[in-house]
């Protein structure tokens, strides 16, 4: 039970409450303290909205709807005269900064692979012929695909907490090695029940290398994923190498279905799911890997957690 105050004090509570004020002027008018001011507001005025912390916006959402039509529908229109339209119809004084800040909430653009209006229809039609796919067609299919992996740090930027602006050390600076130093492409495949054994790219990739890959590594991934050669459903992408006549003819020949791939699909394939969680795993290393270079890696399914193990190539 809240603390009892009388009538006086409790109609001065009310009467701030009803009017808006904050609870700094109910105080010193009343005379009570801020919880008793909230107990009062809880047993008499529950339907009174409690006022969001900070400054309410100087724009309203019609606002910047308007802002956003004016910088996108005329490229002409720069922030600054979008914002001396915006005060000439308000009549109040809003600042460009301002303006920018909502029209970067408002218009962010998404970084995604540029779509034909032929690549869009192929996506179309690859979701229209795999729709009725069931969970049984999906077992056969296997995902490869290649990916370049780094020892030394991330390619996108990486902050740091640092003490003021002071010089550099070695917490502030990413090492990296000349000419590409610091990394593998690395090739794998994995199937719904499991993943294999992926490959190392010693050469750049084309059609004799690609070839190579196939005949050592295919028949073994069938194998440890329990899939004869005429139920194996292929995935790889419209690379030259992958669409070289040799190595479709070969896949041909092993009884090899090759799923027909829409270009610019690599948002489609489920083992860009497995590259992430190995680049977030190395991410976590507190030093680069110092073997990493002359080892490879291995990826195993143990009920439902992946496990990364290094194996001797």
């Amino acid at each position: 039970m809240p603390k009892a105050i009388s009538q006086v004090k409790l109609n001065t509570i009310l009467a701030g409450l009803d009017a808006g004020h904050k609870y700094a002027q109910i105080r010193r008018d009343a005379r009570v303290s801020h919880g008793t001011i909230s107990n009062v507001r809880s047993e008499y005025r529950p339907d009174i909205k409690t006022a969001t912390a900070g400054l309410p916006r100087k724009l309203s959402q019609t606002a910047v709807r308007y802002a956003v039509r004016l910088v996108t529908h005329n490229n002409h229109v720069s922030a600054v005269q979008a914002t001396r339209m915006l005060c000439e119809l308000s009549g109040g004084l809003i600042s460009p900064e301002t303006v920018c800040c909502a029209l970067k909430e408002a218009v962010k653009q998404v970084k995604k692979l540029k779509l034909t209006r032929k690549a869009k229809l192929e996506r179309i039609a690859f979701a229209e012929a795999h729709l009725h796919w069931t969970i049984d067609d999906w077992w056969r299919v296997l995902w490869s695909e290649e990916t370049k992996i780094n020892r030394l740090g991330s390619d996108g930027i990486k902050w740091a907490w640092t003490r003021g602006a002071g010089k550099l050390n070695d917490n502030m600076v990413v090492g990296r090695g000349n000419f590409g130093g610091g990394l593998i492409m690395f090739c794998g495949c994995m199937g719904y029940k499991g993943t294999v054994n992926g490959c190392k790219l010693e050469r750049t990739l084309n059609k004799e290398v690609y070839l190579e890959i196939l005949g050592d590594d295919m028949e073994r991934s069938q194998e440890d994923l329990g899939l004869e050669p005429g139920e194996v459903i292929f995935r790889h992408d419209n690379a030259s190498a992958h669409k070289a006549k040799v190595c479709l003819n070969w896949l041909d020949e092993s009884g090899i279905e090759v799923m027909e791939w829409p270009a610019y699909s690599s948002d489609l394939n489920s083992i860009e799911n497995l590259w992430t969680e190995l680049n977030r795993r190395l991410g976590t290393y507190e030093y680069p890997p110092q073997v990493y270079m002359s080892y490879g890696i291995e990826f195993r399914r143990n009920g439902t957690e992946l496990n990364l193990i290094i194996v001797i190539m």
